[in-house]
């Protein structure tokens, strides 16, 4: 982190919002991870984007596609390619990929970045490293990530998806859950110490931590609406 850096996160976070960070990077970080998953069965949101939108396998050949939005993340993407997962790319007008999502119907080991194993149970295919470019958000490329994965798996015998989202993520836990995604009662907890110990535990929780964020205004948010 350079000078310039730090100046500017002191302006926006404050001296204690630094230290957190500081703390989280190089000394001690700590992750919940909750379980959500949705039936493939159940009906996609009505209000999709329009469908002009590309989509493709990504290749080690089509890499190149990937640079402009997601230039940070090509390295990690050539090792998932190495493990044989599959990942699938939305891309414009001009050919540049502007949505990613990752997939895998086996447990998956993420040594990327929370360092625990992912275990699924039958049926279940694992969606993950799901990202959207900047100026492409909020125009519905998630809705059209699920309804790839609706389209394909059931024909290979998946009836679930599921994800794992970081408790303190509530834009994305409110994004699954306004795709369907439910609470399984499962957080996997992971850990990193000074930045290169890592372990991580899974338990059972009785009940959901997150009802509030099925809520609009009082108002129960359904895949229908």
């Amino acid at each position: 982190m350079s000078i310039a850096e730090l100046i500017g996160k002191i302006r926006r976070k404050g001296w204690r919002g630094v230290l957190r960070v500081l703390r989280e990077r190089f000394i001690y970080q700590h992750w919940e991870l909750l379980a959500l998953e949705r039936s493939l069965d159940l009906p996609l949101p009505r209000r999709m984007s329009a469908q002009r939108w590309a989509h493709a396998r990504i290749s080690s050949e089509n890499l190149p596609k990937l640079e402009k939005y997601f230039s940070r993340y090509l390295s990690a993407m050539r090792e998932l390619l190495k493990k044989g997962l599959r990942g699938e790319m939305f891309v414009d007008e001009n050919g540049n990929a502007i949505g990613i999502m990752w997939m895998t119907d086996r447990d998956y080991y993420d040594n990327q970045l929370y360092h625990c194993k992912v275990r699924l149970p039958p049926g279940c295919v694992y969606l993950f490293a799901v990202e959207i470019a900047k100026p492409y958000r909020g125009i519905g490329l998630p809705l059209l990530c699920m309804r790839l994965v609706c389209e394909e798996f059931p024909r290979n015998g998946v009836h679930a998806v599921r994800s794992l989202v970081d408790a303190r993520n509530l834009p994305a836990l409110s994004m699954n859950i306004r795709l369907g995604f439910v609470e399984v009662g499962e957080v996997t907890h992971a850990y990193r110490l000074f930045h290169w110990f890592h372990f991580a535990r899974t338990r059972a929780y009785p009940s959901p931590r997150f009802l509030h964020l099925r809520r609009k205004g009082g108002k129960r948010i359904t895949p229908d609406e």
